[in-house]
């Protein structure tokens, strides 16, 4: 009986491998079937405040804007930056015996005898046509002499120099460089100006400048406005040899008058001749200041006076070639009045 049952299995169990395999034989013809399964995204971190936020200055927060080109991006060339222009470079060839120097001096005389603010409340220039020729006259700042005989080293100067020719060159290879020294030297070289009643040591504002080149162009065109006259009108220096003549007239009958004071002579018929001689040179002079009062009537009479006695020298020997360096010379300070105002104008 136990034998015929585990018969009975062991058929049973070979008719459901029998069955099993069929079935895995046949489903290899299907097609297989798609596999569904459910897509399940990324893990994305939750959204937070920024690191600043909640630990305060720890950690520096992104200002950056969205816009923000990455940095892996190559910047745009950089802007070349506006060019500057440079000082001016002014080159001097340096005339042998009117130095640079003079030109330095020159400058110097004008800023000494500027007032920004004189006596009267208002700007005042002491520089003047006289001023300036007793100063040279005396110190021959500038200029390359040698010896000790200032008359004649003064006579050698006005020799070499005052003549249209070099008058000319001299005024070209110096003005340019004059004007630039003048403007620098204003702004930047403290020195001791009369402001009132007091001294104050400092530099010139830009307004002080400005003014002090105004005054100087007028100083310069009224001695301008003479030498034109000099140069003109020939006349004129014949009446400054006038008075020269009658001043040594009064010396003599002066001499006269105390040589007979002396001996104890008569002295009417001397002291009559010096009265005349005396007349006749104040008469003269009078002339001279009149003739000139008609082309500068804003000049002072004594400054006429000195410079048509000082014309009168200049031309002694030469006076064909002596009134034309007065033309020249007229012709040059008007252009450098003009230079004055332009530069004032020019000033910010």
């Amino acid at each position: 009986m136990k034998q015929n049952r585990t018969a009975l299995i062991l058929i049973a169990c070979a008719a459901l491998l029998a069955v099993g395999a069929f079935l895995i034989l046949n489903r290899g013809g299907e097609e297989p079937s798609a596999v569904r399964s459910e897509v399940v995204p990324p893990e994305t971190e939750p959204a937070r405040a920024p690191d600043w936020v909640g630990k305060g200055q720890e950690a520096k927060p992104d200002y950056s804007p969205s816009t923000a080109e990455p940095e892996t991006v190559t910047p745009p060339p950089a802007a070349e930056p506006e060019k500057t222009e440079e000082p001016k470079t002014i080159e001097v060839s340096e005339d042998k015996v009117v130095t640079f120097t003079f030109v330095e001096s020159l400058a110097d005389f004008l800023l000494h005898r500027f007032q920004p603010r004189g006596p009267n409340g208002k700007p005042d220039s002491l520089a003047t046509a006289v001023s300036l020729n007793r100063y040279y006259g005396r110190e021959l700042d500038g200029f390359a002499v040698s010896g000790d005989d200032i008359n004649g080293s003064r006579k050698a100067v006005y020799d070499y120099a005052f003549n249209p020719a070099m008058l000319k060159t001299l005024y070209d290879i110096y003005v340019p460089a004059f004007m630039v020294h003048l403007v620098d030297t204003a702004a930047n070289t403290e020195r001791e100006y009369m402001v009132g009643d007091d001294k104050e040591t400092r530099t010139l504002s830009t307004d002080e400048i400005k003014v002090m080149l105004r005054l100087n162009a007028r100083r310069i065109e009224r001695t301008a406005e003479v030498f034109h006259a000099f140069a003109d009108d020939p006349a004129i220096v014949e009446m400054a040899g006038r008075y020269r003549r009658a001043a040594k007239a009064v010396e003599r009958a002066n001499g006269q008058l105390q040589t007979a004071i002396a001996e104890g002579k008569a002295t009417s018929e001397a002291s009559d001749r010096l009265k005349q001689a005396i007349l006749f040179r104040e008469r003269s002079r009078a002339e001279t200041v009149t003739h000139l009062r008609k082309v500068c009537q804003a000049c002072p009479e004594s400054e006429l006076f000195y410079l048509s006695q000082w014309a009168y020298r200049r031309t002694l020997g030469q006076p064909e070639e002596k009134l034309k360096a007065f033309g020249t010379a007229a012709d040059l300070m008007d252009d450098l009045a003009a230079r004055f105002r332009a530069k004032a104008d020019e000033l910010k």
